[in-house]
């Protein structure tokens, strides 16, 4: 078992320190949003030049934020405008800070005229500041302070046309880590629409950690498949022993604990982690938004529901067809939970199935609900078996969640996640069952990622606090 465990580890921190970076790269871009949201109220009314200008600095400070990011550098680029208590009349328009302390200056001027770039970087309050300038404007404006170092050294603004020269730049450097040059042309069309421009980052920041992510193990996207399809076959092999949507809902819960305990969606953690946070799904889940992936997967249950009610499939069809919808909207919590916790695999996966049953349950008990509602609004016949099977749903997931908070005391899963899906759960029965599903999509992006437990302590003093309990979540057992 120990060499079991010590490989589970190995994989997992692998997994994890690939990602690592590059999804601290993806935050940077995220954080940034904000700030070209800011951009573009505050600068709406101002002529796209001018706003050109503005966001020419936040994208040299996210360019370099990135590379700095996937170096581990703790180098940051803040620009002064925006950075709080921040100015749009400071000298240094973007500022290199490292632990508080500032280690780089940088003016940055856009500008189609060569000639007033030039003149206005040599101005001496920039001394000893990065000149930055487009990339495809920084030769031209090299070659005329160049010539303008050719006359007389005792002229006036020798020294400040002498500095200028010497700090000349396209692109922030410190060190190894530079941002990426930006164009005129392409600093204006950005401004046009600067939100447009982010959605972009923010879509390729995603999209580089996937590529990061899957590149720890090709075997990423099976590892879902894989999982989905165990939870098909089980929801069939159970719905034999057990009411259908109670199939369904422990079918998704013991795929997503296999899942976690084999330590073979490791690959994913960081990348749900930032996924989450963007409110997008990851490639392998079939990716869109968390919210209408959510959706969607309900609407699947829902579709498969009301078959079961005209009879036109079986029980065990039933179940499949949930769990797989089920589990592919909730196996985040699963990717989630595997490479952020320091707990043993086996206790890893009881946990990631409390976790995902109930996930799962939410999403099953609003399909069936949907289905119901149909089915009674077309006289089916076949609505007293979907009524048994909303309630089998809602108490299965109901037993779940009493199973995952007697697991330990003082947890984080049961002082902080638990009392989250609290709401989720209270949604289902409340006057608007529909807010069940936007609230599990919202819990998903706040939570996905977050360690079960912060330290080896917490976790020791949980086991101590078990006795001999068994670490079992299924109420078919």
């Amino acid at each position: 078992m120990s060499a079991q465990w010590a490989a589970h580890e190995v994989a997992w921190w692998a997994a994890d320190t690939a990602t690592r970076k590059f999804a601290a790269a993806t935050v940077e871009t995220l954080n940034t949003r904000e700030t070209v949201q800011r951009l573009a109220r505050r600068y709406v009314a101002h002529a796209n030049t001018y706003r050109a200008g503005h966001l020419f600095e936040v994208e040299h400070a996210l360019s370099f934020n990135q590379a700095a990011a996937r170096a581990g550098s703790g180098v940051r680029a803040v620009v002064s405008e925006w950075m709080p208590g921040g100015s749009q009349t400071a000298a240094a328009d973007i500022l290199l800070v490292d632990a508080g302390r500032t280690v780089g200056e940088v003016q940055a001027k856009l500008t189609s005229s060569t000639y007033g770039t030039a003149y206005q970087i040599r101005r001496g309050h920039y001394t000893g500041m990065t000149r930055l300038v487009a990339g495809d404007k920084v030769a031209a404006v090299d070659d005329l302070l160049r010539r303008r170092l050719t006359m007389n050294p005792d002229g006036i603004g020798f020294a400040d046309y002498a500095d200028a020269h010497a700090h000349l730049a396209d692109t922030i450097r410190y060190g190894d880590i530079g941002s990426q040059p930006v164009d005129l042309a392409d600093a204006h069309r950005h401004a046009t629409d600067p939100e447009k421009w982010m959605r972009g980052r923010v879509r390729r920041a995603v999209g580089g950690e996937a590529a990061a992510a899957a590149a720890t193990g090709a075997a990423v996207g099976a590892a879902v498949a894989a999982a989905l399809s165990a939870a098909g076959q089980l929801g069939r092999i159970r719905a034999g022993e057990t009411s259908p949507a109670q199939a369904a809902v422990t079918a998704a819960a013991e795929a997503a604990r296999g899942a976690a305990r084999a330590g073979s969606l490791a690959g994913l953690a960081s990348l749900v982690r930032t996924a989450g946070r963007a409110g997008r799904l990851p490639a392998a889940f079939g990716g869109g938004e968390l919210a209408s992936a959510t959706a969607g997967a309900a609407l699947a249950v829902a579709g498969a529901g009301l078959q079961l009610a005209q009879g036109q499939i079986d029980g065990g069809e039933f179940a499949a067809r949930s769990a797989e919808a089920a589990l592919r909207a909730s196996l985040t919590w699963a990717c989630g939970a595997v490479a952020q916790s320091v707990i043993p695999v086996p206790v890893v996966g009881a946990l990631v199935g409390g976790l995902v049953g109930q996930a799962a349950g939410t999403v099953i008990v609003q399909g069936l609900q949907a289905a119901l509602v149909i089915a009674r609004g077309t006289r089916c016949t076949g609505t007293r078996t979907l009524e048994h099977e909303l309630l089998a749903a809602s108490l299965t997931a109901g037993l779940l969640a009493t199973a995952a908070g007697s697991l330990g005391p003082r947890t984080h899963v049961r002082t902080a996640v638990l009392p989250a899906l609290a709401p989720v759960r209270d949604h289902l029965t409340g006057p608007d069952p529909a807010r069940a599903l936007s609230s599990l999509a919202v819990l998903t992006a706040d939570r996905a990622g977050v360690p079960l437990h912060f330290t080896p302590e917490e976790f020791d003093t949980w086991m101590t606090a078990l006795d001999a309990a068994p670490l079992v979540l299924d109420p078919n057992w």
